[in-house]
């Protein structure tokens, strides 16, 4: 396996902090999962390179930057139409998460709106005439839900 060698308890430590707070100092990790800062580094640089880590984002208040909507849209297409629809929802700037999935919708989608109006025009004005969908299903998020986090942490939505 080379450099491909399994994750390890100690790689699983470093995965749940960097979740927490993908601007954790290497020393403050090294601290944590008692190794040395540079083999911290080396450890990262390695899920990297096997694509355990993809990429280091931010996390967003959508609510402050002006999405004050954001709606779940189950998505049921006509056979056949599942590739080109996909094509199509990537391109509409309101959606922000595309799921194919399996069961009564062939999507759920997450998008963001300012408001209703935003709302109605997405959905009346493009998704309607989508050639290949047939069957749209909204269900409204509701702000700042409370959860727990995968390591216990109180955290929002």
């Amino acid at each position: 396996m080379g450099s491909e060698k399994k994750i390890d308890s100690k790689d699983r430590k470093i995965i749940e902090i960097l979740l927490n707070d993908a601007e954790s100092s290497l020393r403050k990790i090294a601290r944590e999962v008692s190794l040395s800062p540079s083999s911290i580094r080396n450890r990262i640089l390695r899920l990297k390179e096997i694509g355990v880590i993809k990429k280091f984002t931010i996390s967003l208040d959508y609510y402050k930057l002006g999405y004050s909507i954001q709606v779940i849209i189950m998505l049921t297409c006509k056979t056949g139409f599942s590739e080109s629809v996909y094509s199509r929802l990537k391109k509409i700037p309101q959606v922000h998460d595309i799921f194919w999935t399996t069961g009564p919708a062939n999507f759920l989608i997450l998008v963001r709106v300012a408001d209703m109006n935003e709302l109605t025009q997405l959905i009346t004005g493009k998704l309607e005439h989508t050639e290949g969908i047939e069957k749209i299903e909204t269900m409204f998020l509701m702000p700042r839900t409370e959860c727990k986090k995968r390591d216990g942490a109180e955290g929002e939505i």
